[in-house]
């Protein structure tokens, strides 16, 4: 990445920082095809959402970013989540994201970089990790260590001394350790309400300290999450008006600047770091939270406080932020990383070899940001975005610096972006440039029936995009760009073997499931059924069935989806080929059954193509009962469209018709049966009278009813 050429060093790039900024920079590298290793000094990904030692998390967190507004744009988060999720859950997603983009597999766990010097070939990093210290170059360094790991305390100290005990909110898990205890906690942030709320039930005594006034806001407003009204007025307004707007919004609602009984903030609520709290207010106004002033000084265990009030406590809880660090980085370069002017955030105007993703303090969640600047790094390192002259980054740099010190004033003005803002920004920036990654790449497919017509098709789809795809179906082949595992759909045993091999291959995980085997054959309903109707059962019911069943676990886990190829004759059903309309339809209630079982982890969809040209048919037309003049035959490339919109659309849609006449029929059929009926109806006596079923044995109750009774050939 040469600042004279603008273009990216080739070789391997390293990430630092197992949380949310590291595992979504590694996960767009990867579908950039850049190589990239991760290096994470815990044992697990996760970041600060982990409980341990080494981060601020409690056992009571609880997002203060709506769920909407805080998912991956590409791995929604269950709808039944409340709308602030909890730490565990979001630990849970963010390690299931990790896991379904094939993320950890990249990532060097209980390795913590020591440190990182800058060399002619890129990087120089010194690593500490289970086998001892090592050494190793990497072109480009990024860092991603997130910036809530270094607690800050006030500086200079408080005059005084305190004689109780003191911490920071980073070594704080739950508040039974401070039963009857008399607690002094200093800040007025979204921890400090949370971390006050919690003590109220325990502790003896609770006072908040606020050195500065604050809003503090509802969760919910008129209904929704608090967030996403100024979500939903950033696409629109200027923040300036969307100000006004919000603040006469919370006028209105009785949930003003008083509304916890602090003092009110000399800022707007849009200039500020508003506090989101239903509790903190009730707790205030019942006596159970007393507000202080800010603190003045110490003496013994009392505190003096800036309003001339004086308390006696036992211990002082500082919610007073974190420094932003580096320590890997040499002090001379990147003296304080919070100060450091970057490029979108991300790229440090003078060092082409170093890039920065989730350094800033957003008005909204991190996650979309991140995201986002994983994007914009990986489109540079991939060569498709050339950074622009240094004059230009500087330009670009300086009005956003000057914009943030007019809204945010002195408070981390090199940190500070509106997300809403800067997500648009970054999609301008991406959008300059076309985007050459795979819409699948890195996705592991699985496709029934993969030696089949729709098989070949949708395996050779699925390839080009990107995705490593294994077939399962009667016949091995590993001579083609889709290997195909041997196995009998309709043989739980075979099946079980089939997909754990299929999942071996793919690399211990599967994103997609396709169900794509399928029958046909002459099945008139008025008859017995026969062993066709019984093989067309198993294979198109059955088989999907148990192979779902079988691969849902690893599904779950990657938060993947499954596709069933039913037909138009599930909700249009057709004469004489009753076995595949109805195993079909049948195919088509168990997708919807299992939607409502696995929905929120899983996607579920359910194609439904009309006739395609290939040899499922040739068994029906042996038995002279072809329908090709009943249904209008359809392309191939259409229905393997179909089947990959599905599978890239963001949320997984219910069913997919794969034509426009496609959709008018399903519509037809769900909604006007009888007068659907009655079309196939006159359809079929046209045919009859055409005589396109004399021929045919297994017609002759057809033609008997229709008065063609001696028309066998």
């Amino acid at each position: 990445m040469d600042a004279g050429r603008g273009t990216a060093l080739p070789g391997r790039v390293a990430v630092v920082g197992g949380g949310v900024a590291g595992i979504s920079a590694v996960k767009a590298l990867l579908e950039a095809g850049v190589e990239v290793c991760g290096i994470e000094r815990a044992g697990e990904l996760g970041g600060l959402w982990r409980l341990a030692q080494d981060t601020a998390a409690y056992e009571g967190l609880r997002l203060n970013t709506s769920r909407p507004r805080t998912e991956f744009s590409d791995h929604p988060m269950p709808a039944h989540w409340p709308d602030y999720p909890s730490r565990a859950q979001l630990l849970s997603y963010v390690q299931e994201y990790a896991e379904r983009f094939g993320v950890e597999r990249h990532y060097r766990v209980n390795t913590e970089l020591v440190t990182a010097r800058r060399t002619p070939e890129g990087w120089l990093l010194r690593l500490a990790g289970p086998d001892g210290v090592s050494e190793e170059t990497v072109a480009h360094l990024v860092v991603a260590n997130g910036h809530n790991h270094t607690p800050r305390l006030p500086e200079p100290p408080y005059p005084g001394r305190f004689e109780g005990t003191v911490s920071h909110a980073h070594s704080y898990r739950e508040p039974s350790a401070f039963a009857g205890r008399r607690v002094l906690v200093v800040g007025t942030g979204n921890s400090a309400m949370d971390i006050a709320t919690e003590l109220a039930e325990h502790a003896g005594e609770v006072l908040l300290s606020a050195r500065r006034g604050v809003w503090v806001l509802p969760k919910r407003l008129l209904g929704r999450p608090t967030d996403q009204w100024n979500g939903a007025l950033a696409a629109v307004l200027p923040w300036r008006l969307r100000q006004r707007v919000s603040q006469a919004m919370l006028r209105l609602t009785g949930n003003g600047r008083n509304r916890a009984a602090l003092p009110a903030s000399r800022e707007g609520v849009l200039q500020d770091h508003p506090t989101l709290s239903d509790t903190v207010p009730a707790l205030v106004a019942a006596g159970r939270i007393g507000v202080r002033a800010g603190v003045e000084s110490l003496q013994g265990l009392r505190v003096r406080f800036t309003d001339g009030r004086e308390d006696e406590v036992d211990h002082i809880l500082w919610c007073t932020g974190y420094r932003a660090t580096a320590p890997f980085l040499d002090p001379a370069s990147v003296p304080d990383p919070a100060r450091l002017p970057l490029y979108r955030h991300v790229f440090p105007l003078d060092e082409p070899a170093l890039s920065f993703v989730g350094l800033m303090q957003s008005t909204g969640s991190a996650l979309p940001v991140v995201e986002a600047q994983s994007r914009l790094l990986a489109a540079h390192l991939s060569g498709r975005l050339p950074r622009p002259a240094r004059d230009r980054m500087l330009t670009a740099v300086t009005t956003e610096l000057a914009a943030a010190r007019e809204r945010w004033g002195a408070k981390r003005p090199h940190m500070r972006l509106d997300v809403d803002r800067y997500l648009r920004q970054v999609a301008r920036d991406l959008a300059d440039r076309r985007d050459t990654t795979p819409p699948l790449a890195g996705r592991r497919v699985i496709v029934t029936g993969a030696a089949g017509t729709f098989g070949r098709a949708l395996g050779a789809r699925f390839t080009e995009l990107g995705a490593r795809v294994v077939g399962l179906d009667l016949v091995a082949d590993d001579t083609g760009r889709t290997p195909v595992v041997a196995c009998d759909l309709t043989d739980p045993e075979s099946v079980t073997k089939g997909v754990e091999e299929a999942v071996r291959l793919l690399g211990g995980g599967v994103d997609v499931l396709v169900n794509n085997a399928g029958r046909g054959g002459p099945a008139p309903a008025e008859l017995r059924p026969g062993g066709e109707v019984r093989a067309q059962l198993r294979l198109n019911l059955l088989a999907a069935w148990d192979v779902t069943a079988t691969a849902l676990p690893h599904l779950e886990r990657a938060r993947g989806r499954v596709v069933f190829i039913a037909s138009r004759m599930a909700a249009l059903p057709l004469p004489l080929a009753a076995a595949y309309g109805v195993s079909k339809r049948a195919l088509a209630a168990y997708a919807d059954t299992l939607r409502l079982e696995v929905g929120s982890h899983v996607g579920v969809t359910t194609v439904y193509p009309s006739m395609v040209r290939s040899p499922i048919h040739d068994s029906t037309r042996e038995a002279g009962l072809s329908l090709d003049g009943v249904s209008r035959p359809e392309p191939i490339e259409g229905v393997v469209s179909a089947v990959v919109s599905a599978v890239t659309a963001r949320r997984a849609p219910r069913d997919v018709a794969t034509t426009r006449r496609g959709r008018v029929e399903m519509a037809l059929a769900r909604h006007v049966p009888a007068l659907t009926g009655r079309i196939v109806r006159r359809t079929v006596a046209a045919r009859l009278t055409a005589g396109a079923f004399d021929g045919a044995p297994l017609a002759e109750g057809l033609r008997r009813r229709a008065g063609r009774a001696g028309a066998a050939g």
